[in-house]
């Protein structure tokens, strides 16, 4: 009888898990991608390739500083200009 006898906080711990588990599954059984899309929170991943394209030194410098203002390194400034001009109405 002794190998059952369990303390009270390896039952807590028991418990816990078994909740944390127990959210985790409802969690994963609801769809949240409309919430998650109106909150504006998400980011959309798409399958991306690496590039390579030479920049001068001010090109470089300049996206350097609109990435600044937007919170964002020059890369993500540089992708974020080409994106809105490809799909720009010319």
């Amino acid at each position: 009888m002794q190998g059952r006898k369990k303390t009270a906080g390896a039952r807590k711990m028991k418990n816990a898990t078994t909740r944390r588990d127990a959210t985790l599954r409802e969690f994963e059984q609801q769809d949240l991608g409309g919430d998650i899309a109106s909150a504006g929170a998400a980011v959309v991943v798409r399958p991306q390739r690496p590039t390579s394209i030479l920049l001068s030194d001010e090109l470089k410098d300049a996206l350097r500083r609109r990435g600044r203002e937007l919170g964002v390194g020059y890369q993500t400034a540089a992708k974020m200009i080409l994106a809105k001009y490809v799909n720009a109405r010319l």
